[in-house]
């Protein structure tokens, strides 16, 4: 019943264990594979899946079992946890021809002076500017005024850096943050990368194709994964493939916090979903908090609800529900549908899509419904 063929949003929530992430398998395994069975495809897209587990070790993002569907699945992990993700991935799925595991590695060539400015400072939790900022910032927007027309130019930025000055204090953070952005990078360059004659991509977005970005690691916290995520979808978006694309934010209760770097994020992905006709984009995001984000929830046009028994969640969604606003004006009708909600069984939901078509009429026009 799902149109795969007009960009649309999407936005599932329930509790943990009521089907949430196989109805995101779901969804996205309609958008990649071409299968008579279960729908029309007139051409696959391109599937980019974030994902980021509180656990480093035992989870995996279970989109990844489309590779035994035939789906090319390419998983990229932090360097740091390569050698336990790339174990957990083949354990879990078994030898799947389908799959691979590499590390996520940001070619310098991916950096801007935008991407520079938020990776500087991606460990940020308050509003608080560390005391290099101002110098880096200095910098970047004399690169900036001097180099209008060129791409931004890593090593000068270190040589830059270098030059500036900066007292004891100032350096010993600043060195903790280049040696962890370094460790997401391909720096310094290798022989075989001056060789070549095309830069490295990050994303590989290929039709058909599921990348998954599992940045599950004990030594980065949520506000670095949301800097990452936030990037990903940057360059997804400036790279973007013809075919178009689908973005999937699985458990994003888990990294989608209170702070600067989360914010960030979540203004991307408002952008997003409003240019989604323009940029051939479908977003679908996947929580057990349904007070993520009232404006990601009055964007999305399609919502998934799965069971859940909080009433405090019922009260937070039933305003954004898409459909539902005719079904809860008394008390008692707030009460029968979050009824409704709480006896859902596994892997049963509520959908809300007002704008939905579910058949034509004698004439030939669609015919929407209310639920």
């Amino acid at each position: 019943m799902f149109n795969v063929h007009a960009p649309n949003s999407v936005f599932i929530c329930g509790s943990q264990g009521s089907g949430k992430s196989y109805t995101l398998s779901c969804v996205v395994e309609s958008c990649l594979l071409a299968d008579e069975r279960t729908g029309k495809l007139r051409q696959p897209l391109a599937g980019l899946v974030f994902h980021h587990g509180i656990e480093s070790s035992g989870t995996i993002a279970e989109t990844a079992f489309l590779c035994s569907r035939g789906i090319k699945v390419n998983v990229l992990v932090s360097n740091s946890n390569f050698e336990v993700a790339q174990r957990t991935y083949r354990l879990a799925i078994g030898g799947a021809e389908n799959l691979t595991v590499e590390r996520f590695l940001l070619p310098s060539s991916e950096l801007s002076i935008e991407r520079m400015l938020r990776l500087m400072a991606f460990s940020e939790k308050s509003d608080s500017i560390p005391l290099y900022m101002e110098v880096i910032q200095r910098i970047l927007r004399q690169m900036a005024i001097a180099g209008q027309g060129r791409e931004f130019n890593y090593s000068e930025f270190l040589e830059l850096l270098e030059l500036a000055g900066l007292s004891a204090d100032q350096q010993r953070p600043m060195k903790l943050r280049l040696d962890l952005l370094h460790s997401f990078m391909r720096w310094p360059p290798s022989k075989a990368d001056l060789k070549r004659k095309t830069p490295r991509k990050l994303l590989d977005l290929q039709p058909g194709s599921l990348t998954i970005v599992d940045l599950s690691d004990p030594f980065v916290d949520t506000a670095t994964v949301c800097v990452l995520f936030d990037i990903c979808l940057s360059v997804a978006k400036e790279k973007r493939p013809e075919c178009g694309m689908i973005v999937a934010l699985d458990e994003a209760h888990k990294y989608m916090d209170q702070s600067p770097a989360a914010t960030n994020l979540t203004n991307r992905l408002l952008t997003t979903i409003r240019e989604q006709r323009h940029i051939g984009t479908r977003v679908i995001i996947s929580t057990q908090e349904p007070t993520l984000s009232d404006k990601l929830l009055d964007l999305c046009s399609i919502s998934i609800v799965h069971h859940f028994k909080s009433p405090a969640w019922f009260r937070a969604i039933r305003d954004h529900l898409s459909g539902a606003s005719g079904l809860v004006d008394s008390d008692k009708e707030q009460a029968t549908l979050f009824e409704q909600i709480v006896t859902l069984t596994v892997g049963e939901s509520r959908v809300f899509a007002p704008s939905a078509f579910v058949h034509l009429s004698a004439d030939g026009h669609p015919e929407s419904t209310e639920e």
